[in-house]
């Protein structure tokens, strides 16, 4: 592959036939876009000042249209889905393209990347907290226009079935993703059939597709109502993202054969029946959803039910999305080492994070709760969905730029097409945040605030342990000095535990100093290993052993990792058995682990950490798991030797 050529991966994805992936994408990555036109145009015609008019309705459709068009059509499928880090997408992704040149080593280049990668990291959570409760609220609200004092039942239901739904996790995702796919076939099938309908019988909504009358609608409207507009059918484009984050796991062109040939007419003719059933009856503004009120008679439970099915998946794959960028986020330490359970013994990308998921089950049920409606619940959508299409717009430009070595020229005119749009997206979802209590962004905040402090603190605590750092050729050196230590005839894996400066010599861990100090004793072989997360998902097998010998037996392994791949002992055991060091049963194996206690002190001449770092850093430092647990050490054949740390 040439160097100035994107980095575009159409490889078949595990083999599978290009129809299947192309079907398989149409269940899991257009869940929440799929979903949308149960809120949208409802939320869309209650946009205070706008005309009760066929002009009004036929400017919002042609809003929609040009939206999806403009954003997902172009920004994402025909541009920046060609970024592919070996074949995978979304913000780590392009974090990794930049990371992986010269440049992306330098100190404001980390900088910018981890700030980046904050911020995504807290825009996802926010996202996610907010799209099950919205989804599931707007479908099971259809039940209010056969039975209007209904509402109280609508949050009793909602609630029930996010519950549900976050309590399946743990079983994993297996038997429901198989209904994925064909759930959703049916499901756009019905709402294109559906908006079909009320097209035949009037065919002048047609007309709307035209960008004139989204301009014409645009000019009548004052500057503040311009804003809440837009703020709306910012809710048409929600799912964008997962285009990009789900690349990896279809490829792009199937991906794009979905939205263009099947979910995107779909979805337009939806929207264009809801549009020609509101200028047939003349229902400029209601507070049920147009998407249920044009449902033929007899036809309103089956589509009820079915979108509940609908959005239950949708809320499936966002919350899916967030366990693997966590996930990912862990390994690439922007978050502590949360528990992972693995889910199915076939798929490893099937994962379940207790702690996560409690979270969002507390949060998506508070949420449905409080705002007791999505048309309340809406406004407090769409500001995560700008900013993280802000934040991936502003890493994938200095990816044209330093990855692609694209002209200049070339750049800006994609930069003045992509940007302006984003910001004028934000600023709109930015005027909603009043209505909603700034919701979204204080979760945001809040969350940016504990992966800023766990970054404040690790390297805290990786400057103190470095005050003590021993090299390792040092460290063998003194061991050939000694006339007092034992050879225990014993291989023995010490881990390091807090990560060297970048460049730096190999390090020797705190544990096994500890172990020597307290035992006057020296484990033959003693195997030191370093685990590295790299910036590219997936590590070639050749390359991911890297070993050095030092006197007395001493060896230094370091496995490297891509971000998408999970840690594991098994290729040092493989390594150690090829080397000699020990045998087919790994009984005999001892691992060391060190772990930092932390203690909190008075803080004196500006050392130490400030108290509003200390205490969330010490909260979030005891939900780091064992690096033993991590990897399924067997608890009889290891131990922990921990070193205070004053914070």
């Amino acid at each position: 592959m040439q160097e100035n050529a994107p980095l575009d991966d159409d490889r078949d994805h595990h083999g599978s036939h290009p129809l299947l992936m192309t079907v398989g994408a149409i269940g899991v990555v257009y869940g929440d876009l799929g979903t949308s036109p149960l809120y949208t145009f409802q939320q869309t015609m209650q946009t205070q000042g706008l005309p009760a008019s066929t002009e009004s309705i036929f400017g919002c459709i042609s809003l929609v249209f040009w939206a999806l068009l403009m954003v997902v059509t172009v920004k994402y499928i025909w541009v920046i889905m060609r970024a592919s880090n070996d074949g995978e997408g979304g913000i780590f992704a392009l974090i990794g393209l930049l990371r992986a040149r010269p440049i992306g080593s330098t100190r404001a280049m980390i900088l910018a990347t981890t700030s980046i990668g904050i911020a995504a990291a807290a825009l996802l959570f926010a996202d996610t907290l907010i799209t099950p409760a919205l989804s599931v609220m707007s479908a099971v609200e259809g039940i209010e226009i056969m039975y209007p004092d209904a509402d109280h039942w609508v949050v009793g239901i909602s609630a029930v079935i996010l519950l549900m739904l976050f309590l399946l996790q743990q079983f994993g995702t297996a038997i429901i993703s198989r209904l994925f796919s064909p759930v959703m076939l049916v499901y756009f099938c019905t709402i294109a059939v559906l908006g079909s309908l009320q097209i035949w019988q009037t065919p002048t909504v047609w007309a709307a597709l035209s960008p004139h009358f989204a301009g014409h609608l645009l000019i009548e409207l004052s500057w503040g109502e311009r804003f809440a507009l837009l703020g709306n059918i910012l809710l048409a484009l929600t799912g964008a993202e997962a285009l990009y984050a789900d690349m990896g796991h279809f490829g792009r062109r199937p991906i794009a054969r979905a939205w263009t040939f099947f979910v995107l007419p779909s979805v337009m003719l939806n929207y264009l029946g809801q549009g020609a059933w509101m200028v047939r009856t003349q229902h400029f503004s209601t507070a049920n959803s147009p998407f249920f009120l044009m449902a033929p008679d007899g036809w309103l439970w089956p589509i009820i039910l079915l979108s509940v099915f609908a959005c239950v998946i949708a809320s499936q794959a966002v919350i899916t999305g967030t366990f693997s960028m966590a996930s990912q986020a862990i390994k690439l330490h922007y978050l502590p080492r949360l528990k992972i359970e693995h889910t199915s013994a076939v798929e490893r990308g099937q994962i379940y994070l207790p702690r996560i998921n409690f979270l969002l089950t507390i949060g998506c049920i508070l949420l449905v709760l409080t705002f007791r409606s999505s048309s309340a619940l809406a406004a407090a959508f769409g500001f995560a969905v700008a900013a993280t299409m802000i934040v991936t717009t502003i890493v994938f430009l200095p990816v044209m730029h330093y990855v692609w070595h694209w002209p200049v020229r070339r750049i800006l005119i994609i930069g003045l097409c992509a940007a302006p749009l984003d910001f004028v997206f934000f600023a709109a979802a930015s005027t909603k945040l009043p209505e909603s209590h700034y919701l979204t962004l204080i979760i945001a905040i809040v969350v940016a605030f504990l992966l800023v402090v766990w970054q404040v603190g690790n390297r805290y605590l990786t400057a103190l342990a470095q005050r003590l750092d021993m090299p390792v050729s040092l460290f063998a050196d003194m061991i050939s000095d000694r006339t007092d230590l034992h050879f225990q005839q014993r291989p023995a894996l010490f881990f390091q535990n807090l990560p060297p400066q970048p460049g730096g010599e190999e390090i020797t861990p705190n544990a096994l100093l500890r172990q020597v100090q307290l035992t006057s004793m020296l484990y033959q072989p003693t195997v030191i290993v370093d685990f590295n997360t790299t910036n590219a998902p997936r590590v070639r097998e050749e390359l991911r052993v890297k070993a050095m010998g030092y006197p007395n037996r001493i060896h230094v392994v370091t496995l490297s990792f891509g971000f998408a791949e999970e840690p594991s002992l098994a290729p040092v055991l493989e390594y150690g058995r090829g080397q000699g060091w020990w045998g087919k049963k790994e009984e005999e194996l001892v691992y060391y682990l060190g772990r930092e206690d932390l203690r909190f002190a008075e803080r004196a001449e500006g050392k130490g950490l400030p108290g509003f770092v200390k205490w969330p850093f010490a909260w979030l430092h005891r939900q780091d798991e064992s690096l033993a647990r991590t990897l399924q050490i067997p608890a009889t054949q290891y131990a922990e030797l921990s070193i205070t740390i004053d914070i």
